[in-house]
Protein backbone atom coordinates (compact mmCIF):
# COMPACT_ATOMS: atom_id res chain seq x y z
CA UNK A 1 0.00 0.00 0.00
CA UNK A 2 1.09 3.45 -0.96
CA UNK A 3 0.96 6.09 1.84
CA UNK A 4 1.45 9.23 0.94
CA UNK A 5 3.03 11.03 3.44
CA UNK A 6 3.72 14.98 0.87
CA UNK A 7 -0.60 15.04 0.72
CA UNK A 8 -1.00 13.96 4.31
CA UNK A 9 1.64 17.09 5.67
CA UNK A 10 -0.42 18.84 3.49
CA UNK A 11 2.29 19.76 1.09
CA UNK A 12 3.15 19.47 -2.96
CA UNK A 13 5.09 16.48 -3.63
CA UNK A 14 8.80 16.94 -4.78
CA UNK A 15 9.26 19.01 -7.59
CA UNK A 16 9.25 22.96 -8.41
CA UNK A 17 6.10 23.75 -6.28
CA UNK A 18 7.55 21.85 -3.89
CA UNK A 19 11.05 23.73 -3.90
CA UNK A 20 9.14 26.83 -3.95
CA UNK A 21 7.83 25.67 -0.61
CA UNK A 22 11.08 24.92 0.76
CA UNK A 23 12.65 28.20 -0.47
CA UNK A 24 9.99 30.47 1.15
CA UNK A 25 10.00 28.54 4.22
CA UNK A 26 8.03 25.45 5.51
CA UNK A 27 4.62 26.08 6.99
CA UNK A 28 4.57 25.17 10.81
CA UNK A 29 1.43 23.55 10.64
CA UNK A 30 3.08 20.92 8.51
CA UNK A 31 5.42 19.97 11.48
CA UNK A 32 2.08 19.58 13.32
CA UNK A 33 1.14 16.82 11.33
CA UNK A 34 4.49 15.11 11.04
CA UNK A 35 4.96 15.56 14.95
CA UNK A 36 1.36 13.22 15.11
CA UNK A 37 2.42 10.98 12.19
CA UNK A 38 5.55 10.09 14.19
CA UNK A 39 3.54 9.81 17.48
CA UNK A 40 6.49 12.14 18.88
CA UNK A 41 5.64 15.44 20.91
CA UNK A 42 6.61 18.18 19.04
CA UNK A 43 9.50 20.13 21.39
CA UNK A 44 10.83 16.45 21.24
CA UNK A 45 10.86 16.01 17.46
CA UNK A 46 12.87 19.80 17.16
CA UNK A 47 15.07 18.68 19.64
CA UNK A 48 16.10 15.44 17.58
CA UNK A 49 15.63 17.62 14.50
CA UNK A 50 18.55 19.91 16.58
CA UNK A 51 15.86 22.92 16.90
CA UNK A 52 15.90 25.29 19.75
CA UNK A 53 13.23 25.92 22.04
CA UNK A 54 13.13 29.20 21.02
CA UNK A 55 12.84 28.48 17.08
CA UNK A 56 10.17 26.27 17.39
CA UNK A 57 8.42 28.97 19.60
CA UNK A 58 9.26 31.34 17.04
CA UNK A 59 7.93 29.15 13.96
CA UNK A 60 4.86 28.52 16.10
CA UNK A 61 4.31 32.52 16.35
CA UNK A 62 5.32 33.60 12.66
CA UNK A 63 4.05 30.33 10.52
CA UNK A 64 7.28 29.55 8.85
CA UNK A 65 10.49 27.44 9.58
CA UNK A 66 13.87 29.38 8.69
CA UNK A 67 15.26 27.88 5.24
CA UNK A 68 18.12 25.59 6.97
CA UNK A 69 15.27 24.17 9.24
CA UNK A 70 12.57 23.27 6.43
CA UNK A 71 15.40 21.76 4.77
CA UNK A 72 15.94 19.49 7.71
CA UNK A 73 12.23 19.13 7.39
CA UNK A 74 12.20 18.46 4.06
CA UNK A 75 14.64 15.15 4.96
CA UNK A 76 12.47 14.39 7.28
CA UNK A 77 9.76 13.67 4.71
CA UNK A 78 11.43 11.49 2.68
CA UNK A 79 12.91 9.61 4.88
CA UNK A 80 9.84 9.31 6.69
CA UNK A 81 8.07 8.38 2.73
CA UNK A 82 10.69 5.68 2.25
CA UNK A 83 10.35 4.35 5.28
CA UNK A 84 6.46 3.58 4.92
CA UNK A 85 7.27 2.71 1.83
CA UNK A 86 9.86 -0.32 3.46
CA UNK A 87 7.31 -1.10 6.33
CA UNK A 88 4.37 -1.11 3.24
CA UNK A 89 2.54 1.96 4.21
CA UNK A 90 2.70 0.84 7.99
CA UNK A 91 3.11 4.62 9.24
CA UNK A 92 3.48 3.56 12.52
CA UNK A 93 6.38 1.32 12.10
CA UNK A 94 7.76 3.73 10.02
CA UNK A 95 7.80 5.75 13.01
CA UNK A 96 9.35 3.64 15.08
CA UNK A 97 11.48 2.56 12.95
CA UNK A 98 12.83 6.54 12.73
CA UNK A 99 12.96 6.71 16.53
CA UNK A 100 14.80 4.03 17.03
CA UNK A 101 18.44 3.86 17.56
CA UNK A 102 20.95 1.87 15.47
CA UNK A 103 24.05 0.41 15.76
CA UNK A 104 24.92 1.48 12.23
CA UNK A 105 24.41 5.14 13.50
CA UNK A 106 26.37 4.63 16.92
CA UNK A 107 23.00 4.27 18.54
CA UNK A 108 21.55 7.26 16.90
CA UNK A 109 18.14 7.23 15.96
CA UNK A 110 17.51 7.86 11.96
CA UNK A 111 15.28 10.55 13.23
CA UNK A 112 18.62 11.87 14.50
CA UNK A 113 20.82 11.68 11.89
CA UNK A 114 18.54 13.65 9.42
CA UNK A 115 20.12 17.11 11.07
CA UNK A 116 22.66 17.02 8.27
CA UNK A 117 22.20 16.57 4.75
CA UNK A 118 24.70 13.48 4.98
CA UNK A 119 23.15 12.02 7.72
CA UNK A 120 19.87 12.28 5.47
CA UNK A 121 21.59 10.45 2.81
CA UNK A 122 22.58 8.01 5.09
CA UNK A 123 19.49 6.85 6.43
CA UNK A 124 17.80 6.61 2.57
CA UNK A 125 20.49 4.94 1.34
CA UNK A 126 19.79 2.63 4.64
CA UNK A 127 16.55 2.46 3.68
CA UNK A 128 17.17 1.12 0.33
CA UNK A 129 19.14 -1.18 1.52
CA UNK A 130 16.72 -2.71 3.40
CA UNK A 131 14.25 -2.43 0.90
CA UNK A 132 16.79 -4.92 -1.29
CA UNK A 133 17.79 -7.26 1.40
CA UNK A 134 21.60 -5.66 1.03
CA UNK A 135 23.11 -5.01 4.16
CA UNK A 136 27.13 -3.69 4.07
Amino acid sequence: MKTDIWGTVNLPSPGIEFHDVVRHRMPFPSFRFLAEMLCIDEDLLGKRMGMSSALLSNATTVGFFPLSESRRLYGLIVALQASCELFEGDVQAAGVFLRSPLRCFNSNAPLEMLITEEGASAVIDLIGQLEHGVLT
